[in-house]
């Protein structure tokens, strides 16, 4: 379960700004909230709305970013550059370091893991978690190659002589099989980020599951309930797959996809006879291609208690569909292991507190003279229960809209 992430001097986000998911005193919708023997509640969803260029993708590519090179700086050789993108509008940013830094809990346990990097190296790093319920130290490391450990520090030391400046300590230490690091290591592993640097066909399909015929009908349940005129799916065997030409305009994962699952529609004639048509994937329309791809993400998110975060989840979705997916994480029947949700729309129609809480709502806005987005919440507004969010959101009471200028186009 994520808590909170913070980041710093990346892309447009120069100071510190942290995205929590610890609830707040609001009473209102108690069955959107995970409880925990910690006396204390998390979100199970929440959304950030900002105008365009403000900055609320770069809340979630920063978070890739952390995901991306926990899971793969291991694999770096030697003197590789980091690839992180420091805030550009300052000559002091690209000096120092871009930070990260998250909280989030494995079976009950919380841990806390951060680091630092700059263009050529981790500048700090650390690992702490709390078994007693207390913090006790995994590891630290700072200017780059100045290691603390406080338990099993003969194999801690053997490991971080195998590490180099631009990997982290936790990537390499987890490919060794540290035991002590490799619940943090599989969390990360468990992320599920959809933006502009992990696109949707970057994930890859699980035929194996589709051909499994109850995970299939339960697929299909998920797509009728959309309204998609979808009665069935066909997964076809490799030999009956067809090349028709358009294998250039796909990646590998999506060519793969739509070669292999026909969509099956039942549609009657002028005299109401019935007859079935099958459509390959690649025919059907742009909104349920992007469903269809999602809703395994979001069933098998649900039923791991995963976290799954999206940039732009309603593109291409009418904002029922968008309702919908948000319904479901915050669901106690349809959510009983505490997954959760992190998005960004446009979608002002969620902007309603019947259906969400004041701390599930999230703004970025950029100044418009220093190009600093900030982030902040709607609890942190004075809102009234009966308060019209959307009509307020709209006419700039929260900010983060955009000011349109006279003119002509």
């Amino acid at each position: 379960m994520l808590i909170q992430f913070s980041v710093e001097n990346y892309l447009s986000i120069k100071e510190k700004v942290t995205f929590s998911l610890l609830a707040s005193n609001d009473k209102e919708h108690p069955g959107h909230l995970i409880s925990s023997d910690k006396r204390a509640n998390y979100l199970k969803s929440a959304v950030i709305y900002g105008a365009n260029a403000s900055g609320k993708s770069n809340i979630l590519n920063a978070f890739w970013f952390m995901v991306d090179y926990v899971l793969t700086s291991h694999e770096r050789q030697l003197n590789k550059l980091t690839g992180r993108v420091p805030f550009k509008f300052s000559e002091q940013t690209f000096l120092d370091p871009s930070r990260f830094e998250v909280i989030f809990t494995v079976n009950g346990i919380r841990y806390d893991y951060g680091f630092s990097v700059t263009e050529k190296e981790i500048t700090e790093e650390y690992l702490y978690h709390y078994p007693l319920g207390r913090p006790a130290l995994i590891f630290e490391r700072k200017h780059t190659d100045q290691y603390r450990f406080t338990s099993d520090i003969d194999l801690q030391n053997s490991l971080k002589d195998r590490n180099s400046p631009n990997k982290l300590y936790l990537s390499t230490a987890a490919n060794w099989n540290y035991d002590k690091v490799k619940p943090a290591f599989q969390w990360f592993a468990s992320c599920i980020v959809l933006c502009k640097y992990s696109s949707l066909d970057n994930f890859i399909l699980d035929f194996t599951k589709l051909r499994n015929e109850v995970y299939c009908s339960q697929i299909v349940e998920m797509l009728q309930i959309a309204d998609l005129g979808i009665k069935s799916l066909q997964i076809k065997n490799p030999d009956e797959v067809v090349d028709y030409g358009l294998d250039s305009l796909f990646s590998e994962n999506h060519r793969n996809y739509r070669n292999r699952v026909d969509a099956v529609h039942q549609v009657s004639d002028d005299h109401g006879n019935l007859s079935t048509y099958k459509l390959r994937m690649d025919e059907e329309s742009d909104g349920t291609n992007s469903y269809f791809k999602l809703v395994g993400l979001i069933k098998d998110t649900l039923e791991s208690g995963g976290l799954l975060i999206a940039d732009e989840i309603d593109a291409h979705l009418h904002p029922l569909l968008t309702k919908h997916i948000v319904s479901l994480f915050n669901s106690a029947e349809q959510n009983p292991n505490g997954a959760q949700l992190i998005f960004t729309s446009h979608n002002t129609n969620l902007l309603d507190l019947d259906i969400l809480r004041r701390d599930q709502i999230w703004f970025t806005e950029k100044d418009d003279k220093t190009a600093i987005t900030d982030l902040f919440s709607l609890y942190d507004f004075s809102v009234r229960k009966d308060a019209k969010i959307e009509k307020n959101y709209l006419i700039g009471r929260y900010g983060a809209i955009p000011f349109i200028k006279g003119g002509i186009l």
